[in-house]
């Protein structure tokens, strides 16, 4: 008969050990030292784990001291925990030897991430495809979330949650490509749309959804969520990711129905989408188009084109500015940049810290009162004096 686990071991999300009887889960006692300790020795668990290096990792702060007392007392109110899986059992959870500790090698215990790495490994080893999607599949149901994901800035924490986010990561884009290329395009959209909530920067999965729209023939939806994508990457992350989706876009094209439309029709199509009284902000690609059209009518008319880029900076030349509060300024600019400008003009977001802004101006002058105008503004909104706004410029010729 096959041997029952003694305990079940999840580090996918939050840390939790479970017995028949009782679970230790670290968000129900307060005590995130004792969730490192005990995470770290079963993450551990073929390792004799020294002393100093528990105290290092416990205490990082504490170089020059050894709290050799801090980590004695920290074990024995983990064994003390710990024995609540088994009240009955005298179980030696945590043992010591030759001035180092480790997890009980004697338990039995299902570890997730154990299991998750198995599975990928088992999955990289089969040539058959249906076979790999089963061991794809059940890492899919053993990903619950991130690893430790309430521990993430201890720094062996933070090594691990990138080694498990990537290989779950190529597992999903497996996922896809299996679903997509047998043709359960429903299944690999909804299992696209999961995966963009989670990891909104991975293009990958946008790919496939794309591709998924195309095979059950939603051709404008696909024309449409192409853009949507454009304008996400675009303005979150400051990224042109044309290039990425230029055969998914070509496809599209070539697949769209050949309806003619009346010139009125079209004129309907192009009239403005309501957003009149604001300055035009665009995707990069666009941007790109638009600088480029300017940049050959510049020598034909009187006025001139400038292109503006306005970088957020902080204060200090060592100091990293919040990447919340980043985001915060970033979103208020975007509105002060709507309002502020012309509505001949155009901006976009080119990273994640600036805009890009095409002016038409007569003169020099009319440039700096533009400047002058941002400046004041962003002013006014900007009260962290721990970030600064930058404006460089050049003619377009």
């Amino acid at each position: 008969m096959r041997r029952k686990h003694d305990l079940r071991i999840r580090f996918f999300n939050e840390f939790s050990i479970s017995s028949p009887y009782y679970e230790y889960a670290p968000s129900s006692h307060n005590s995130t030292q004792l969730a490192l300790l005990i995470s770290y020795l079963v993450a551990n668990q073929d390792t004799k784990v020294p002393k100093e290096v528990l105290m290092s990792m416990l205490w990082p702060e504490e170089k020059d001291k050894e709290p050799v007392g801090a980590l004695r007392n920290l074990v024995y109110r983990a064994r003390k925990e710990l024995q609540c899986l088994y009240p009955d059992k005298d179980i030696d959870y945590i043992k010591f030897t030759q001035d180092a500790y480790y997890w009980n090698p004697d338990l039995y215990c299902q570890i997730d991430i154990v299991d998750f790495e198995n599975y990928n490994n088992l999955a990289r080893q089969e040539t058959d495809p249906e076979r790999q999607f089963r061991y794809y599949y059940r890492m899919n149901r053993l990903h619950t979330g991130e690893f430790l994901s309430n521990l993430t800035a201890v720094e062996w924490v933070q090594y691990r949650y990138t080694y498990y986010k990537n290989m779950y990561i190529n597992c999903a884009l497996s996922m896809c490509e299996y679903l997509y290329t047998r043709s359960h395009y429903d299944e690999a959209i909804s299992l696209c749309d999961k995966l963009i909530i989670l990891y909104p920067e991975k293009e990958g999965f946008y790919r496939y959804k794309m591709l998924s729209y195309l095979g059950v023939n939603s051709i404008k939806t696909a024309l449409e969520y192409y853009h949507t994508a454009l304008d996400l990457f675009s303005s979150k992350y400051g990224t042109d990711i044309s290039d990425s989706f230029r055969d998914i876009h070509q496809e599209i094209l070539a697949r769209l129905p050949n309806t003619e439309c009346s010139i009125d029709e079209l004129e309907v199509t192009l009239e403005d989408d309501g957003e009149a009284d604001k300055t035009f902000y665009c995707n990069l690609d666009i941007f790109k188009n638009i600088y480029q059209l300017n940049a050959r009518s510049a020598k034909r008319s009187e006025a001139k084109y400038y292109l503006l880029l306005l970088t957020l900076l902080p204060a200090k030349k060592e100091s990293i500015p919040d990447s919340v509060k980043t985001k915060e300024i970033m979103n208020d600019l975007y509105r002060i940049l709507s309002v502020n400008l012309r509505k001949n003009d155009v901006f976009t977001r080119t990273s994640l810290t600036q805009y890009s802004v095409i002016l038409t101006v007569m003169d020099d002058s009319n440039l700096n009162l533009i400047s002058q105008r941002i400046l004041k503004a962003f002013k006014v909104i900007n009260h962290d004096t721990d970030i600064l706004i930058d404006i460089d410029w050049k003619v377009i010729e």
